[in-house]
């Protein structure tokens, strides 16, 4: 199960890496839905959303196509962290606009959010 918007329209701003754990640890003290288990995605779950194949997909906040599913709440961002940590300080990011993964610093705020699953 996914939650609906991700952390930059719940918080209106956007996390990094660690920020990301904390917005997912909080949807669990709240109890959101009625659970306790909210996490951030492997990367494998992040792909699994992505879709460009079919006629699915919803606008982000800058309007561009994201290829998600529109059970999703439009007006978002594009990426997602996930759970997948590399060397170095790294995690891995997978965009939703352009259906691949990247590599980057957990400590960067670069347009980046988290969608729980």
């Amino acid at each position: 199960m996914w939650k609906q918007t991700d952390a930059m329209q719940d918080l209106n701003k956007w996390t990094n890496w660690h920020e990301a754990q904390e917005y997912v640890r909080d949807l669990n003290v709240k109890l959101y839905l009625g659970y306790h288990d909210w996490r951030m995605p492997s990367l494998k779950e992040a792909e699994s959303l992505y879709d460009a194949t079919q006629d699915r997909h919803i606008r982000d906040m800058d309007r561009f196509e994201i290829f998600i599913d529109p059970v999703f709440a439009p007006g978002g961002g594009y990426t997602t962290w996930t759970s997948s940590e590399r060397p170095h300080g790294g995690a891995i990011i997978f965009y939703y606009r352009y259906g691949h993964a990247n590599i980057n610093n957990k400590e960067d705020i670069s347009r980046d959010t988290v969608r729980a699953v």
